[in-house]
């Protein structure tokens, strides 16, 4: 799969540049926007501090396989947003997405497992019937 990502470079006070990615094109014909965050992604019970590749919920650290950082991250950047499964996969894995209907449901299985009170009636990634995934937990300003 081709990608093809626009990038902004930022240079802080401090001579240190950060690049964040804009948008996000992929040869299957979806544009990705991403917007501007900080470094740290704030839901209720749920802190994801990307600078640090670090999720804490409750304030306690849970780890995530790399595939399983990378599908929480893609829809916590995104909330509100529904995304079916060969999106997600696109966007994780960086392959075409022919096999990827059972890898997408394992994975959001584990994350379940790992950051819901009640992985069965979950309130950060919820399940569109046929559909796909939205994060549905509404983001903390930062100034709070």
């Amino acid at each position: 799969m081709r990608k093809i990502e626009i990038i902004a470079r930022i240079t802080g006070d401090d001579a240190q540049i950060q690049e964040k990615t804009l948008m996000t094109w992929t040869d299957t014909g979806h544009w990705y926007p991403h917007p501007f965050t900080s470094n740290v992604l704030l839901y209720p019970g749920l802190e994801i501090r990307l600078h640090q590749r670090r999720v804490l919920k409750d304030g306690k650290d849970v780890h995530l396989s790399r595939y399983e950082y990378g599908v929480l991250i893609f829809l916590a950047q995104h909330p509100g947003t529904l995304f079916n499964k060969e999106q997600i996969y696109e966007e994780v894995w960086h392959e075409s997405s022919e096999s990827c209907l059972s890898a997408i449901s394992n994975t959001v299985s584990r994350i379940r497992q790992k950051i819901e009170a009640n992985k069965d009636n979950p309130i950060y990634i919820k399940t569109v019937s046929n559909l796909g995934y939205i994060f549905a937990a509404e983001p903390i300003p930062e100034n709070k």
